[in-house]
Order: structure tokens, then C-alpha cells, then sequence
């Protein structure tokens, strides 16, 4: 079977390139499948364009794009390639990650050649993109030329439309087990792994933090990074660290010897970090938003609090600081949790809706 994907990928780090990745190394254990990514361009691919993937079924196909106009130009110039792929090959398929630009290339191509079309989306394309005055335009063709929506969690799905929900399947991301594992140790510090953006909460995490006498680590980047930066500078705040953007292994290897993990999150489709800091036996907290209220059981794997409320956040954090058995026990708990979660099963509802469409 050949999959046209528009979507993220490698060499740029991030959720969706890691749930691409993922289904692809899973889908490839369940039939025979070739895949051809539509990605954005980078000065990081080789000549050959496979120096990001071990298998010899993944094409990536570079999309040039204008930066100050990232997403208008990927969608003309992903749907000019596409055009080529699909008039070139016989692409069985077409299964975009992310509303737009990505869903509006599979949506123009699906019409184009009355070919099925999957859309998967991530979280901040329902969550900001669908409330955007603009972008909501873009977000709607979308998701209405498609002929079947994937959500991560089921907080994304109840956000959609009622008239869409019917052609909706929530589909969890799963967790990558050789990577996330318990290895039993606990360094004492608190960690964040997230893009610095303003829906993320970073700002609320430092005012709870500042003035606690425990270390935490921050991993990620994006646009408020080097504000976030000067304000650790300008306010001598000692106990925070900064350690830029890590790749998913060096991700791993810090979630596998912290304390707990907080998500501050404002706005979240579903928190796949928490997930992974389970996996390794960790405790977490994270805010009563999005979909992180279906991985977080209060009390049980870890907290919930308020968002954009310092006080209660930094409260849940000092617990977990003078009781390290609590923190424990709830990262037992969250490690059979996180059992749920599996990317072969995601790759196993994934190739049953692939098969279902092309029966049609």
C-alpha cells in the first residue's frame, strides 16, 4: 500500500515527526507498506533524503517553502509535488498530520483525484487554528474534504463540529517503550519538556518555582525561549536550567532520572510527555485541560491543578518534593498505566481504518 503523507518530519524535532516516525516503524510490521512524505525542505537532509529513516519504503519529498509565509507556500508548492506523485505513481492513499498547511494539500488532492484522505489532528490545529478569524477558513476545508478524521484524544473530537464527529475516530498516541522505561533512579530535580509558546504555561511554572529550593530543568525551544531566558537572568533565578532542544533519546535520559514531570499547560490536545515520564516511572502534574485530564488520574498518577495558578501548582510540586515515597508510588502507578498506550496498537487502528476506506 502507498501513503502520501504531508506532514512534519525529520530533521525538524517535535510531536508530530515523532508520531509519524512511529506509525511508520509499526506500520511496517503489519503489511506492505511504502511511504511518501511531503515535508518541509531542510539544509539538514542529504542528497539522497533518507538519512533520517532506516527503511528504504520512506520517500521524503521536500517542499520549499517561503519562511515568511511558511504555510501558504508549502501548501502551493506540496500540492504541485503531490500532483507529480500522484499522477506518477499509484499512490493508494493520502493521510496528512495537522490541519494546515498539510490537511489542505491532502484535501486539494483528494478532490483532485478522488483519492481517500486521512487527516490526523494533533491538537493546537483544533484548539488555535480552528478559533483563528483566518485560519479557521483553512482549518474547515480541511477537515471537511477528508474522508475520515483521526483525533488524539477525545477532548480534541468533542471540539470539533457535531456534524464531523461521526466520520471521527479518537486514536491515542502510543509510547515507545525501548526508549521510556523505569531505570529506578531520581536525581531531585523537576522537569519540563515542551516548545516554548505561550500556550505551554512556562511562565506560570517559573512563578511557582523561583523560590523553591529544588532544581528544575527545562528542555524545548521555540519563540518565548530567549525571553524566558533573560527573565531567568534579569531575576537571578538560580534553580531554573535551561537546556535547549533535545533530541528524543537526550529527552528520554532526563525523564528517566528526574523527579516528576510538570506540564503547565494553558491549552493541550493531549500531553503525549506525561505519557513517556509514566512509562519511566515517574510522577507527573499537569493542568485540567485538554486531554491531559485522561491521562492524569488526580491523586492516583500524579496531580491536577488549576491553570494559571501559581500558587496551587507550586503547592502539588512542594508535595512532591518532601515525600519522595508519594512520588514513587505514583510513578508505579502511572507506569501500569502508560501500559495502555502502545504504538503498536495505534499502528493496529491505523492499518484497520487504511483497510477500511480502500474497501469502501
Amino acid at each position: 500500500m502507498k501513503i502520501l503523507m504531508p506532514t512534519i518530519f525529520h530533521p525538524y524535532i517535535g510531536g508530530i515527526t515523532f508520531h509519524v516516525e512511529n506509525i511508520i516503524n509499526n506500520l511496517n510490521n503489519l503489511g506492505d507498506y511504502e511511504f511518501h512524505i511531503l515535508n518541509y525542505k531542510s539544509k539538514e537532509m542529504d542528497d539522497n533524503n533518507n538519512n533520517y529513516n532506516s527503511f528504504t519504503n520512506i520517500h521524503i519529498h521536500e517542499v520549499p517553502y517561503i519562511p515568511k509565509l511558511r504555510g501558504i507556500s508549502y501548501a502551493h508548492r506540496g500540492y504541485e509535488i503531490g500532483k507529480e506523485l500522484l499522477n506518477d505513481m499509484d499512490i493508494d492513499m493520502i493521510h496528512s498530520h495537522y490541519a494546515f498547511p498539510q490537511g489542505v494539500v491532502g484535501a486539494l488532492l483528494r478532490n483532485k483525484y478522488n483519492i481517500p484522505h486521512i487527516l490526523t489532528l494533533h491538537g493546537s490545529d483544533v484548539l488555535k487554528l480552528s478559533k483563528n478569524p483566518v485560519g479557521k477558513l483553512f482549518f474547515n476545508y480541511a477537515i471537511k474534504n477528508c474522508d475520515k478524521i483521526i483525533c488524539v484524544s477525545e477532548f480534541l473530537k468533542n471540539q470539533l463540529p457535531k456534524s464531523y464527529r461521526n466520520k471521527t475516530e479518537v486514536v491515542y498516541n502510543g509510547v515507545d517503550f525501548d526508549l521510556f522505561y523505569d531505570i529506578n533512579k531520581d536525581e531531585n530535580y523537576g522537569l519540563f519538556v515542551g516548545s516554548f509558546v505561550p500556550q505551554k504555561g512556562i511562565d506560570i511554572l517559573i512563578d511557582a518555582v523561583k523560590d523553591i529550593d529544588f532544581n528544575f530543568k527545562l528542555i524545548g525551544d521555540g519563540v518565548l525561549f530567549d525571553a524566558v531566558k533573560n527573565r531567568i537572568d534579569k531575576e537571578n533565578i538560580s534553580n531554573i536550567e535551561l537546556l535547549g532542544k533535545k533530541n528524543q533519546k537526550e529527552v528520554s535520559e532526563y525523564i528517566k532520572k528526574c523527579s516528576f514531570l510538570v506540564l503547565p499547560s494553558i491549552s493541550e490536545g493531549l500531553g503525549m510527555v506525561l505519557l513517556e515520564a509514566m512509562a519511566s516511572g515517574k510522577a507527573t502534574i499537569g493542568t485540567n485541560v485538554g486531554g491531559i485530564s485522561e491521562l492524569i488520574k488526580d491523586n492516583y498518577n500524579g496531580f491536577l491543578v488549576e491553570p494559571k495558578n501559581p500558587n496551587m501548582l507550586r503547592e502539588k510540586i512542594n508535595i512532591l518534593i518532601d515525600d519522595k515515597d508519594l512520588r514513587k508510588k505514583m510513578g508505579e502507578n502511572g507506569k501500569k498505566f502508560s501500559k495502555r498506550f502502545s504504538w503498536k496498537e495505534t499502528a493496529k487502528r491505523i492499518d484497520g481504518i487504511y483497510k477500511e476506506l480502500l474497501n469502501k
